[in-house]
């Protein structure tokens, strides 16, 4: 499995995060916004170059797309994909994302990650209409 950066496709799966009852959980959301691009931004580790993108928040569990890939040298095997996703979660769990417990993995799924910049505006311009005052 060879992935190119241009049009790229990668890995993506849906992990579940289950906040414990500590309020400091939700600080902790996992993601890789960067507020000066207004976009999410690619982060490497040691294994895998990822992007993290919340999906949806709530009190019973926090949904966190991961794009994922791989960068070890040499071939990589597609049923390692899930044990290398596995063990970048429990890592980052332990040390950065406290008061987070780890729900479940989806498989992955070839998907390519989000491209657009947010920009930043009024409801009036994301709408393109006039509200009433």
């Amino acid at each position: 499995m060879v992935l190119s950066r241009g049009a790229q496709k990668v890995e993506r799966v849906t992990l579940t995060l289950v906040p414990t009852a500590d309020e400091r959980s939700f600080h902790n959301v996992p993601s890789t916004f960067s507020l000066a691009n207004r976009s999410y931004e690619w982060r490497h580790s040691a294994d895998l170059s990822y992007m993290l993108v919340p999906k949806k928040i709530s009190s019973s569990e926090i949904l966190v797309d991961l794009f994922v890939n791989p960068v070890k040298k040499g071939k990589i095997v597609l049923r390692d994909v899930p044990k290398l996703i596995h063990t970048f979660v429990q890592k980052k769990i332990e040390s950065e994302w406290r008061g987070l417990k780890l729900g479940g993995i989806s498989r992955p799924t070839v998907a390519t990650p989000p491209q657009k910049a947010f920009v930043r505006g009024t409801i009036e311009e994301m709408l393109g209409a006039h509200l009433e005052r």
